[in-house]
């Protein structure tokens, strides 16, 4: 199924409270951008429904960056919201992922959930890589919205999962 980036977001942060794993702003992106990767080349559709932007420290979802960025490089202590504009208020948006795809986060937490912010941007940044295609692609202007395609990021992690086959 595939999610809204707040939702997942939430669910993340709520994995990583129970097992006492303090995230930054920074680790929620890049978490769920490994996440969303390997969900994609799992299943061949994507997790999350907003596309990542590149920015100049990785990969970011510009909803849950609005919606998180209050943190700054503290750990999350809040959750996700949304603007209802019925009711005219903020409201948490409920984790709502199904049993299996919460297991599979709660898998990905465990890998990288203990990995430095700075060394899971760094590792988005690797040669090659989706991120990389995009911030670095020739004649490109920085632009709000430098969009990394769903495809690119499975196709890309399908690649890793193929290596690690070979290995």
């Amino acid at each position: 199924m595939t999610y809204d980036a707040r939702a997942v977001a939430n669910a993340l942060l709520d994995l990583a409270g129970e097992r006492g794993i303090p995230l930054t702003h920074m680790a929620v992106h890049k978490i769920i951008y490994y996440a969303h990767g390997w969900y994609s080349a799992r299943h061949g559709k994507p997790l999350v429904r907003q596309e990542f932007e590149a920015w100049k420290d990785g990969p970011v979802l510009r909803v849950v960056w609005e919606s998180l960025r209050e943190a700054g490089s503290k750990p999350v202590t809040e959750r996700a919201t949304r603007f209802d504009p019925v009711k005219q208020t903020r409201e948490v948006v409920k984790p709502n992922l199904d049993a299996d795809d919460r297991r599979f986060l709660g898998d990905i937490l465990s890998a990288y959930g203990h990995i430095h912010a700075f060394e899971l941007s760094e590792m988005t940044h690797a040669p090659g890589g989706p991120w990389d295609a995009v911030w670095n692609a020739p004649n490109r202007r920085v632009t709000l919205g430098m969009r990394i395609p769903h495809d690119a990021i499975r196709m890309h992690f399908q690649k890793m999962a193929s290596s690690c086959q070979k290995a």
